[in-house]
Formats: structure tokens, sequence, C-alpha cells
């Protein structure tokens, strides 16, 4: 299926988060139907390289991008990581497959009123290449509070749930996207979060990301992270 099938609207996973909703959807380019994917059937799958692209940031953007990326492959590879154990992917047949993942854009916004953030990357795994798009729109009432590096905090998490999600299905030998359509699956394919109020659960996954998470990923104290991006918004 080459077309782009787009479950933006469908992917209506609010979080109830402090009376605040936080909204995320999904767009697929090229994900491969389970008549190509039937040999992956019960298989193991394992999280592989994960990369961030050169150009990814926004030209010009830097403020909320302040982390090197390497950081962010970290951040992005620890969640897989966390989902796929979570979601027993780890478990079946093997050689376990490898699941790489690449983020080619990300826009972190501020999450103030409707401004919107958005993770583009590309999942190969057994020879397929799949292209996912990811976006989170905060309500009028919600605000980021947080220090500029924690912006991602939302979407990265639930980017490693829409993966999950997917290899899940290939796993079960489903489509790729059969539980990330909303309108077909028995369940939404967006981010839950702990403190979600949904009873069907894909992955649980910490949401938001917080300071201590940020610190055990990196390896560096908040102040640290604090320090590293004051330096580079300040083109240092």
């Amino acid at each position: 299926m080459n077309r782009p099938l787009a479950f933006a609207a469908a992917l209506t996973a609010l979080l109830t988060l402090g009376g605040c909703a936080f909204n995320h959807g999904v767009t697929l380019n090229n994900p491969p139907p389970a008549s190509k994917t039937a040999f992956l059937k019960g298989r193991a799958f394992t999280v592989g390289k994960v990369s961030v692209a050169p150009d990814a940031r926004p030209t010009g953007e830097m403020t909320y991008h302040c982390l090197p990326d390497s950081m962010y492959a970290q951040m992005m590879k620890y969640n897989l990581e966390l989902a796929f154990k979570r979601a027993g992917l780890t478990q079946g047949n093997g050689p376990a497959v490898p699941v790489n993942f690449q983020i080619t854009y990300r826009a972190f916004e501020s999450g103030l009123g409707l401004h919107t953030s958005g993770l583009v990357g590309t999942l190969t795994f057994a020879g397929f290449a799949v292209v996912m798009h990811i976006y989170g729109v905060g309500a009028i009432t919600y605000y980021d509070t947080g220090p500029y590096w924690t912006r991602q905090q939302r979407i990265l998490p639930a980017m490693a749930a829409a993966i999950t999600a997917g290899m899940e299905g290939v796993q079960k030998g489903i489509s790729f996207y059969h539980n990330l359509d909303f309108f077909t699956a028995d369940s939404v394919a967006g981010y839950f979060g702990d403190r979600g109020g949904f009873t069907h659960h894909i992955v649980t996954l910490p949401y938001p990301m917080t300071v201590k998470e940020y610190e055990r990923i990196t390896g560096k104290t908040g102040a640290q992270l604090a320090a590293i991006c004051k330096a580079r918004i300040a083109g240092k």
C-alpha cells in the first residue's frame, strides 16, 4: 500500500492530565500489508539502531531543540526498548528481527495554546521501510511549564507507542497499520500514559517524560542538561 494512510483525526488519544488534554495523530507512508509480512508472524523483535538525521531540526530553531542529536536518539531508543518489552515484542521465535528507526524531522514546540509538535521518522525492519509522522496538539488550556529542553517529553513516547502498536500487528500476523486504524481496530494506537483514563492500552510508558527520565537516559544531571542547552542556544 503506497498511498499515505492518515489517521490523524482518528487517533483521538486524549490524555486527561491535570484537567488538560493532549492529542496524538499519525500518518503512515507505505506500510506493508499482512500478506507481505506474514513470514514474521510469531517472531521476536528487538530495537536496533536509532538515529537522528543531521538536518532533522527545523532550520534556525534551537530553543526547543537545544540538546545534541545523540541525546534525542538515546531518548527514542529508551522509549522503544521499554515499549517493546512491555508489549511482549521481544518474546517470540528467533532469531529476533532488528527494528531500526531514524528521526528525519522533529519540531518540539512550546505546547502553548494550539502550537504543534511533530516528529517524522523512517522505520525499517526485515527489508520494509515505513515513514511515520506523528504530531501532538495541546488543547487551548494546555501549558508546558518545564524547561525548554523537555519539550519532547510527550512526542517521543507517543512515537514509540505508535511504532510498537504497528510491530505488534506484524507479530500477530495482521497488518502493520491494523492497530493504528481507529476505524477498524479494537484499540486506538495513540499514546496512553500511566494516568490515562482509557481501558484499551497497547503500551504504557512514562508520560510525560520527567527530568529523572532525562537524567537516567542521558547520564547527565538536570543542571548539566540545562547548561548544555544554554550554551547551544547562545551558539557556543
